[in-house]
């Protein structure tokens, strides 16, 4: 009898990785679901369904996509979805929700307007602001070394070494200090320098840190910084736009950066 059922055993156990062997997956769960994520885009593929992940404490855990919804509407933003899940294309890849409504949706990043540096920023909610010695800091929960700071550097040189990047329209460079990893974001103003340092560290969760941060970068919006040595009206003025059909131009010392390529307009700004 023993015997016998050591064999049983054996052979289930034979039949089972045999299944597993096969790709055989283990059954969704059935009939409409609420499943609550971050929706982040994924890569398009002609083979894989899914054209975004539901992201959870950092975590994809699903793919989603609909035919009734549109879900670029809700990038990045805390979601409430409802909808079927089912096997991907792949088996052992991610499962995809065909969500049919959004049932409720949060704002996961928060506005910041910094007047002293005439920035605005977004970053996530989590992210809590502190200013200090004339510096605004960024950081996570209760952690003392911040995220992110922004300051500002007096002179209108961008620092050598840095790879250039443009951000809100604005020439930039963009270097990572090799001693710290800090990733080390200048911004050429008018009379200043606008620095943004990100510091990940060691944190576990720094992969996520660095898309966070990509995004804030994204948001950035510079207030334009009044000069009263330039006339608020005439040709080339800060106030007025430059270049487009009748060809105005700036004043000395200043040149116009074009923003619409097709009008040919832009704004004046300091060399």
């Amino acid at each position: 009898m023993r015997t016998s059922f050591s064999l049983f055993c054996a052979l289930l156990s034979v039949f089972v990785l045999s299944a597993c062997g096969n790709g055989v997956q283990p059954p969704l769960p059935s009939g409409e679901q609420v499943i609550i994520g971050v929706l982040k885009p994924a890569e398009l593929s002609a083979v894989r369904r899914g054209s975004y992940f539901i992201n959870q404490d950092g975590v994809n855990v699903y793919y989603a996509e609909s035919s009734l919804v549109n879900l670029r509407m809700y990038e990045n933003k805390q979601v409430t979805l409802r909808g079927v899940l089912a096997h991907n294309t792949d088996p052992n890849d991610l499962p995809v929700l065909v969500v049919e409504s959004i049932v409720d949706v949060e704002e996961t990043v928060e506005s910041h307007t910094l007047s002293d540096l005439h920035v605005t920023v977004e970053t996530p909610r989590s992210w809590k602001l502190l200013k200090r010695e004339g510096q605004f800091q960024f950081r996570i929960d209760t952690e003392e070394d911040p995220i992110v700071v922004i300051y500002e550097e007096k002179g209108g040189v961008l620092p050598e070494g840095g790879v250039p990047i443009v951000v809100d329209a604005t020439r930039a460079t963009r270097l990572i200090d090799e001693l710290s990893g800090a990733h080390i974001v200048s911004i050429k103003q008018s009379e200043s320098i606008l620095v943004l340092r990100f510091t990940p560290g060691e944190r576990i969760n720094a992969d996520r840190l660095r898309e966070e941060f990509l995004t804030l970068l994204k948001s950035v919006h510079l207030e334009p910084i009044k000069d009263e040595n330039i006339p608020s009206i005439g040709t080339g003025s800060l106030s007025t736009p430059c270049g487009g059909t009748a060809g105005i131009l700036c004043p000395d010392g200043y040149f116009c950066e074009i923003q619409d390529v097709e009008q040919n307009i832009g704004k004046c700004r300091k060399i």
